[in-house]
């Protein structure tokens, strides 16, 4: 865990972090399709050229809160580029910031989720999405292979199914599928390659799911909104270890959930809301381990992920929830 001096210099950093983030947003997507290409067609691969082509919530709010926000609450924040990014836009620090290639940080913004893609892993870097009970319904799960994503800039590498055949690795859902059944089209958007990492099947069948299943009981039987961001993590001492075609394969992964009451919204944010940071490592032999153990703080994620989460939030909020290790039932396994 980075020490004291370490956090607060990166809380430091995080001044203006909102006006960067929504910054980094036009330039990330300019970036990726090329400058010469202009705004215009940059606003077209993200789907934002017209009021009726933006991006749409998976699921409708079951609706707002009446009651004020808590002290320490967020009450005034930009519009966010999208439902899924309400709570901000990561944002790279530190050796990651100093040695980042626009590609190896390209936004995507979809109807389900966004993301941001690596190109040099083949891999996201992370995912973000928001959860409620409405996310659910009786869509069938997608039937046959994994789906290579065309929306990735011409020119580059688009992971196919066959890149995990015999590879060892499950293909691991960031967004898992059951959390998008509300339509067909919302089940088939997770499992686009852009949503799918190598994982161990222990990991993908053992704490991961299980951590899943907790934030689906939040969000489907509790009716919590939760607010999530998973990815992988790699070490940063070389080149990792890769499959197929140089799909990279993290050392482990980390999730983050912000867990809401009923009806709230991101202006409902306070000191006690509960935050579940978890890094699990990406191992065979974790099958019939529970994910509780696997709790950190939001702190150590961003130490290790090398991006400032969150970023939307104010800083003192951001300092009490970011330092916190979750006590909360893990429910389920």
């Amino acid at each position: 865990m980075a020490g004291n001096a370490d956090v607060g210099s990166k809380k430091r950093r995080r001044k203006s972090r909102g006006a960067q983030a929504l910054i980094a947003l036009a330039v990330t997507a300019l970036s990726a399709v090329g400058v010469k290409c202009g705004l215009e067609r940059g606003l077209r691969e993200l789907g934002l050229d017209r009021a009726d082509d933006r991006p749409s919530k998976p699921s409708p709010s079951p609706g707002r809160s009446s009651s004020p926000p808590p002290t320490g609450a967020t009450t005034s924040r930009p519009p966010a580029p999208s439902v899924h990014l309400e709570l901000g836009v990561p944002v790279r620090t530190g050796a990651q910031a100093a040695r980042a290639d626009a590609a190896d940080d390209h936004l995507m913004i979809k109807p389900q989720y966004a993301l941001s893609y690596n190109r040099s892993r083949n891999v996201a870097n992370w995912v973000s999405w928001r959860l409620d009970a409405a996310s659910f319904g009786d869509a069938p799960r997608h039937r046959g292979k994994f789906l290579t994503d065309s929306t990735l800039p011409d020119g580059w590498y688009r992971v196919q199914h066959d890149d995990y055949t015999g590879s060892g690795f499950d293909r691991g859902h960031m967004v898992r599928s059951e959390e998008r059944t509300r339509t067909p089209e919302d089940n088939k958007a997770t499992f686009l390659l852009t949503n799918i990492l190598p994982q161990q099947h222990d990991l993908n069948a053992g704490p991961w799911l299980r951590l899943e299943e907790a934030c689906q009981e939040l969000a489907q039987k509790e009716r919590r909104v939760l607010y999530l961001i998973a990815g992988g993590l790699f070490d940063g001492r070389g080149r990792s270890r890769t499959i197929g075609k140089g799909v990279a394969v993290p050392e482990a992964y980390f999730k983050v959930a912000v867990v809401l009451e009923p009806g709230q919204g991101p202006e409902h944010i306070g000191p006690s809301t509960r935050v579940i940071a978890a890094v699990m490592p990406n191992d065979a032999g974790l099958l019939n381990e529970g994910w509780g153990q696997y709790r950190t703080t939001v702190d150590e994620v961003e130490r290790r992920a090398g991006y400032d989460l969150l970023t939307a939030l104010p800083e003192d909020l951001q300092r009490a929830l970011e330092s916190r290790v979750d006590n909360g039932p893990t429910g389920g396994r």
